[in-house]
């Protein structure tokens, strides 16, 4: 099985998830919640790493690292591994606590790490476990939102001031942005969520495409590497299609199977920029052009030189 890919360099932001071995508990009191934050103050003396948000869950945790020496690799094995020496020693156990490796989302930045905080600290409210995120004793929320002693190891500067310079102000429409949009935090990551890697613009994807994945490009097993090329827009197919196919049923069939095999976009993006077209639909368009394609020679050749003409590896 190929290896996840690991970005990393110099002032990357990270959505980090790491979950208990077989989904089992890695917190089981208070105790063990208290000494995980400890491992994470430790990790900001020893890497120079910046915790931007938190929440611990019974068998999984979420942070949001930025790593200004792009260290991840090394803050993370420490993180994990001495947390791991603590709680196998004082809960008499042996082996793995954690399930392989811990996942790694790249996030841009401005404006997405407002929204991955409001996502992070949602979750105990999207896992009933409480009805007000304020009430969950586990994140970093409180924190943001009341003017209570902030955790060394915790920034919240950064967050609350995209919101307002005056602190107070910013705490308030920081928690109006969290309370007021329950729902909406998970639509915004997974629309902007590319190839399981990067949560951020089209255009920061390739930004790191280009400076730090140069390097990786001849290994052949991540198949990461092949969803974060950079793919034509749906503007781009749509012209392209009604420059080269006269008929306007067709150039509408062609330019959704185009779009759902060249770009990014999910099924529901993709019906809502068509209209009147499920998700469904477009699945069903894209399945039928497919056969035809396999049937008639001439049919295969127009979309092949549409290809072509996109500039795009099939």
């Amino acid at each position: 099985m190929a290896r996840p890919l690991r970005i990393s360099y110099a002032g990357a932001l990270y959505h980090i998830i790491s979950r208990g071995n077989e989904t089992r508990e890695i917190f089981i009191d208070k105790r063990d919640r208290g000494k995980f934050l400890q491992c994470l103050k430790e990790i900001i003396l020893r890497y120079n790493v910046k915790i931007h948000t938190y929440c611990l869950m019974d068998n999984h945790y979420h942070l949001i690292m930025e790593t200004p020496h792009g260290n991840i690799v090394d803050a993370m094995h420490y993180l994990n591994s001495s947390y791991t020496v603590y709680f196998n020693s004082l809960h008499k156990r042996i082996g793995h606590l954690f399930q392989g490796r811990y996942k790694s989302l790249l996030v841009e930045k401005d404006p997405y790490l407002p929204a991955l905080s409001r996502y992070i600290h949602l979750n105990p409210v999207r896992k009933n476990l409480v009805k007000n995120p304020q009430d969950y004793p586990w994140s970093s929320y409180r924190y943001f939102i009341t003017p209570i002693n902030t955790p060394d190891f915790l920034c919240t500067d950064f967050i609350l001031s995209v919101f307002s310079e005056d602190l107070e102000k910013a705490r308030h429409l920081y928690r109006e942005f969290v309370e007021d949009h329950i729902g909406e935090e998970v639509e915004v990551i997974r629309d902007n969520l590319h190839a399981g890697l990067i949560v951020g613009s089209r255009k920061f994807v390739e930004w790191v495409g280009k400076n730090f994945l140069k390097e990786k490009k001849k290994d052949r097993e991540l198949p990461q590497l092949q969803k974060l090329k950079e793919t034509p827009s749906i503007e781009e197919i749509e012209r392209l299609v009604k420059e080269n196919v006269e008929r306007s049923k067709m150039q509408r069939k062609l330019t959704i199977y185009l779009v759902r095999k060249f770009t990014n976009k999910k099924l529901r993006q993709i019906a809502e920029h068509f209209g009147n077209l499920t998700d469904i639909g477009v699945s069903q368009i894209f399945r039928r052009v497919e056969k035809r394609r396999k049937e008639e020679r001439d049919f295969d050749s127009i979309i092949k030189e549409l290809e072509d003409l996109l500039n795009v590896e099939v």
